[in-house]
């Protein structure tokens, strides 16, 4: 079975998927769009828990909060794969709203590309700006190997991946278009090494990034 030698690189140079890139280089962005609401309508027409997209003139509102399904609490592959789709809605949320709470359930303090998320977003949102984004990211679960992580002593599981993103538009506090990029054209190799912790009952991510920074031996 494959295993990780090593888990090297700093979230930072992710670039490979250009709206997570915009957090990581500017901070703040924002998510999803529904083509069939009227991005001027006025709030007021909306009831006050209908879920409003973001815009250029302003962030989304009422944004439904990701739930972490109760499979994600086994220590199975199901588990596993299940707290990996979770972390990417709450990658999407965070971006719609600011707020990482959701993200940081399912995160180790090892987690760089973790901490990188949540300290952008959060001074992003706090100095008023938002992003919207044409889309979600889109996950494709390829492989899974369960295994124990001797350094920790606990379950340990292995994620080979593909993400899709799409494209963001960051804004500033006084509503100008301060940056874009066009988001991914094809899908882009990536992997994750999830650790339970049994006391938590949960899986963490303690390290996600590109999978051509694995290095690899057959055991």
């Amino acid at each position: 079975m494959p295993r990780l030698l090593k888990q090297p690189v700093p979230s930072r140079i992710f670039a490979s998927l250009a709206a997570l890139t915009l957090c990581v280089v500017l901070a703040g962005c924002s998510n999803d769009d529904d083509a069939e609401l009227d991005e001027t309508m006025d709030a007021s027409e909306v009831d006050s828990a209908e879920y409003i997209p973001a815009s250029a003139d302003g962030p989304a509102q009422n944004v439904p909060e990701p739930k972490l399904p109760a499979v994600a609490t086994e220590n199975t592959e199901e588990g596993a794969e299940a707290t990996l789709k979770y972390f990417w809605e709450a990658i999407d949320y965070a971006r719609l709203t600011g707020e990482t709470d959701q993200l940081q359930l399912v995160s180790s303090d090892n987690c760089e590309f973790c901490e990188g998320f949540f300290d952008d977003w959060t001074a992003a949102y706090e100095t008023g700006q938002w992003a919207v984004t044409h889309g979600t990211v889109e996950e494709k679960i390829s492989e899974v190997w369960l295994g124990h992580d001797q350094e920790q002593n606990v379950p340990a599981a292995d994620i080979s991946f593909s993400l899709l993103d799409s494209a963001v538009d960051l804004y500033n506090d006084d509503g100008h278009l301060e940056q874009t990029s066009v988001g991914s054209s094809e899908d882009t190799a990536w992997f994750a090494i999830l650790l339970y912790d049994a006391t938590a009952q949960r899986w963490q991510i303690d390290w996600v990034g590109l999978e051509e920074l694995v290095e690899w031996e057959n055991e």
